[in-house]
């Protein structure tokens, strides 16, 4: 059984633990939150790159593998993610639980006071991070900047996203745009750093053995807890539950084989904090979210108008976006069966075994995510970030009493905002 507890550990600092003998290795993060985009778009996806190059006390990659190596070979990783509207920089690690590792007392505390120092303690030079470290990550920013629009079936939900919600934060690309990345300088980026670790909110995380206060303990003896005086980031998500006008349509072509096609839809305010998001979620599964979905079953399979189609929840910002690959000459065909398939939801054309595949789908899932501690660690984060603390468990059980007329509601509240499709030029 997993014990779930949140805490307040300082002004804009809050702890979440799941205390659990579960897993034999421990879960940590150290994670900030700020606004999304922004001139400093660029220069805070670049920040956790350079941090993890080196500390004070361990200047260099080879110096801060020698310490990990140390403490059992914990691994920590640079993370940069977008929750909502918020942007979310820092740190993940894991390490064996020193529960499950004779003589190993003292390795969360090692652990902890390194992720501590990656972001508080960073390598400087003359009071500034090390240019080469920024110039080097620098580089590699731009570089993949420039490679997302290389896998053109993660691009085009990118490019949806900017083109529907191009007026709101969430259109703002994680990465930054490449003007940003080129203009990086050590100065600018110390300037960043400074102002990111006045004003964020930190959203620190545990997943192991040991007891939420001694885990508590660990994080308040390191600078992460320090008082601060800054106003502090509230971390927010605009929702509009309706699109703004009538339905936009783009076309770009590009050069790629296969067509993207992508359909973004405003779901009558259902997102992580309102409307009906347990309706939704089984709506969604079963109009394209598994293999026993509409989308699958009739556009995919029935009509061969798509190499894939699925539609996902999300839930943050309350948008369902619908994806799939086709050819060119079947653009208006493959649109048209989408939404036709959505009107059917809506008529209340779903069958008890429909709805009771996704509710069983859903059920897996979320039973699947309390087997893996990383995957507790993205959902609690997503959690925080939205402001609410609902367990995977209360998910499973709000969808146990979903009913038909709840899924068709929902599939009633959502419009069609914007379609995109990547037009395919390659031969």
């Amino acid at each position: 059984m997993q014990q779930v507890t949140r805490k307040k550990l300082g002004e804009g600092v809050s702890l979440t633990c799941i205390t659990t003998p579960k897993f034999k290795r421990a879960v940590l993060r150290v994670m900030l939150l700020l606004p999304l985009g922004g001139p400093d778009g660029a220069l805070r996806a670049c920040l956790p790159q350079v941090l993890r190059r080196g500390t004070a006390a361990l200047p260099d990659l080879r110096a801060l593998g020698e310490a990990l190596d140390e403490l059992y070979g914990a691994r920590i990783e640079a993370v940069v993610r977008k929750e909502g509207e918020n942007l979310c920089i820092g740190f993940l690690s894991d390490c064996i639980d020193e529960a499950y590792a004779p003589g190993a007392d003292g390795l969360t505390a090692g652990v902890i006071r390194l992720l501590a120092d990656l972001l508080c303690n960073p390598c400087l030079q003359d009071g500034m991070l090390r240019a080469d470290y920024t110039a080097g990550e620098r580089d590699s920013l731009i570089d993949r900047i420039a490679a997302q629009k290389n896998d053109p079936r993660a691009w085009a939900p990118k490019r949806l996203m900017q083109l529907m919600c191009a007026d709101e934060a969430y259109g703002q690309p994680t990465l930054g745009t490449a003007e940003q990345a080129r203009s990086i300088t050590e100065t600018k980026l110390t300037a960043a750093w400074r102002r990111a670790l006045d004003e964020a909110q930190i959203e620190l995380f545990y997943c192991g053995t040991m007891a939420p206060d001694a885990v508590e303990n660990l994080f308040a003896a390191t600078p992460l807890t320090r008082p601060r005086t800054a106003a502090l980031y509230q971390p927010h998500t605009q929702i509009l539950a309706q699109p703004a006008g009538a339905p936009r349509e783009t076309v770009e072509t590009e050069q790629v084989t296969q067509g993207k096609l992508s359909l973004g839809f405003r779901t009558g305010g259902s997102c992580l904090t309102g409307g009906d998001p347990a309706a939704y979620w089984m709506f969604q599964t079963l109009f394209g979210g598994s293999t026993s979905s509409k989308l699958f079953l009739h556009v995919r399979e029935e009509q061969s108008l798509c190499y894939y189609a699925s539609a996902q929840f999300i839930a943050p910002k309350g948008i369902l976006m619908v994806n799939s690959g086709i050819e060119n000459k079947d653009f208006e065909t493959a649109r048209d069966e989408i939404l036709r398939q959505l009107d059917a939801c809506r008529a209340g054309d779903i069958t008890d075994a429909e709805i009771e595949s996704a509710r069983k789908t859903l059920t897996t899932n979320w039973r699947a995510m309390l087997d893996d501690p990383l995957t507790l660690e993205r959902y609690w984060l997503g959690q925080a970030a939205a402001g609410t603390l609902v367990s995977p468990e209360e998910r499973i059980a709000q969808v146990a009493d979903v009913t038909r007329a709840r899924i068709v509601a929902v599939a009633q509240a959502t419009a069609l905002d914007t379609v995109y499709f990547m037009k395919g030029a390659a031969e």
